[in-house]
Order: structure tokens, then sequence, then C-alpha cells
């Protein structure tokens, strides 16, 4: 299996459409699948942060996990997100994601509590091992998650698991990005999820970017991983200054990213509560901004 390309270019973790009942849709789902894939989406991620992952049972993640595998099958790789608060939980998810055909897992540390080095590293051997063969992409996102994954358990969790082949960082720090892809050595996939570095952290050798802005615009994340591979800086350079723009726009929030895709003629349905969905001024305001980008 190809794990660079699983792991690299522009992954897409895609949002989860709700009814208006406040249910899974999942056949809003199936067509943002579509409309990811003829976009030119490469790979899809299931249950991350912009598909609110966090707010939905294990039975709607396994049920948004099939549905993704089922449609995107052989037309583009789809990773699952398995990290969850308990370990077994994780396990579980990681070990149906494995079962019902995705390429990997992308596995969060435990959030809420706050763990040591140890008892992180012993999360990630109990669920890798569990599936020696099933490529995984570890998950740092300190801001939400609350745990660092050092240097030093960097170094561990891949000498010691070798089926952990990538490393998603949602961080600004670009320096401890550089040392991850230093550290996990040219064929280690190291991935940067905060959009406004994309350009930066490809320049410095992350194999691509995990982006829920892509949901949105994913023609604007893939011109500018073609031209920067192309070598066309100056282009890559100004699609970098348009998804500053476009995050400006949206603030980060996923409730613009729902309320945007449905510009694009993608409807999703609100956040999850207690995620707020836009107010009116909110979404005129965005209105105007895309208009001024011209994206719509």
């Amino acid at each position: 299996m190809n794990t660079k390309t699983i792991f690299s270019g522009i992954v897409c973790p895609i949002l989860t459409p709700f009814n208006t009942n406040g249910e899974v849709d999942i056949e809003a789902l199936k067509v943002l699948v579509d409309f990811l894939i003829d976009h030119g989406i490469e790979t899809i991620m299931t249950g991350g942060t912009t598909g609110e992952g966090m707010l939905l049972s294990l039975d709607e993640r396994k049920i948004i996990a099939e549905t993704v595998v089922k449609k995107a099958k052989n037309r583009c790789h789809v990773v699952i997100h398995t990290g969850f608060i308990t370990t077994a939980g994780a396990l579980e998810l990681t070990r149906h994601a494995k079962a019902i055909g995705a390429e990997g897992a992308s596995i969060i540390t435990p959030y809420f509590y706050s763990y040591n080095d140890e008892a992180l590293f012993n999360y990630y051997k109990i669920i890798a091992d569990e599936v020696p063969d099933f490529p995984i992409a570890l998950y740092s996102f300190p801001g939400n998650a609350k745990q660092h994954i050092h240097l030093n358990l960097f170094k561990r969790l891949i000498s010691d698991l070798p089926n952990i082949v990538a490393l998603k960082l949602s961080d600004p720090n670009l320096i401890l990005l550089q040392e991850y892809i230093q550290t996990g050595g040219p064929d280690f996939s190291v991935l940067c999820g905060v959009d406004a570095l994309m350009l930066p952290a490809l320049s410095v050798g992350a194999k691509g970017e995990v982006s829920g802005n892509a949901n949105v615009f994913p023609e604007v994340f893939i011109k500018l991983y073609n031209s920067y591979m192309q070598g066309d800086l100056a282009e890559a350079q100004k699609q970098q200054i348009l998804i500053n723009k476009i995050r400006a726009v949206f603030k980060d929030e996923l409730a613009y990213f729902k309320a945007a895709i449905s510009l694009r003629g993608i409807p999703v349905g609100d956040p999850r509560p207690p995620i707020s969905k836009l107010t009116n001024q909110e979404l005129a305001e965005m209105k105007a901004g895309l208009a001024e980008l011209h994206l719509l």
C-alpha cells in the first residue's frame, strides 16, 4: 500500500451533514463525497474535528465511515479518524475502519484529561499492535486535545510501532513541524493542519495539508499544492494569500464551512449543538466577504 499517497497532498476532513432533526444525513454525505472527488480531492478523512467527530456517537462514526468508504471506492483514498476519549473506543473504531476497507486511520491523542508520555505511548501501542498492517497517522492538536506529542515520545512511537507512518500537526509551531519532519525522515509523512502555514510547511518538507476549508474550496488548495510541486512558487504564493483571505472570512469555524458549502449547492445542515449556527448578520458578512474574493 502506498502510504505516501494516502497521507500526502490535500487531505479533506469531510464535514458531517445533519438533517433538520439533527441526525446524520447519509444522502447529503454521499453528495458531498462526489463533490470533493469531482473537485480533485484524492484523500477524504471522516470523523475528524471538522467532521464534528467528537460530537458523534460511536455508531454514527461507524455509519459515516462505512458510507464514505463505499461511496468513494476506487475513486479516492479514505482515512478514518478513530481517536477517542477512551482507549477502548479508539480501538473499536480502528478495528472497524480496517474491517470496512478504509486505507488507514488518523488517531488524535486522548483528550480532556492530562496524560503523561507513558500513557500516550500505551494508548497508541495498544491500537497499533491490534492492527499491525494498517497505516496509522498520529494526530496532534494540543489546542483542542490538551496533549502534546513531545519529540522524545514521537521518536519512541515511530521506532517501536512501524505502522505509524504519518503525523498531522494542528499547531502553528513551524519549528516543531520541522523537528517532526527531520526526525521522521524522508519516508515518514508529516502533514500540516494549519492552512495559513500550508506553503511554508511544504517548503520545509511537509507532505501535504489536512484542511477543513478544503471542503468548501478544494480547488484552491489543490492549485497551491500542484503549483508548489511543479516549481511555480509565484502561483503557490498567490494561492496561499487567497487561502489566508478565505480563512479570515470563515474565522476557522466550521459553522462557516457548513453555511458556505450550501452556497455551492451542497446543503449539509447546521452544526450539532452546542456549536452555534451562523446568525443572519454573520451569514450576510460571509456572503459579502466571499463575493469580494470572487469565489461564488
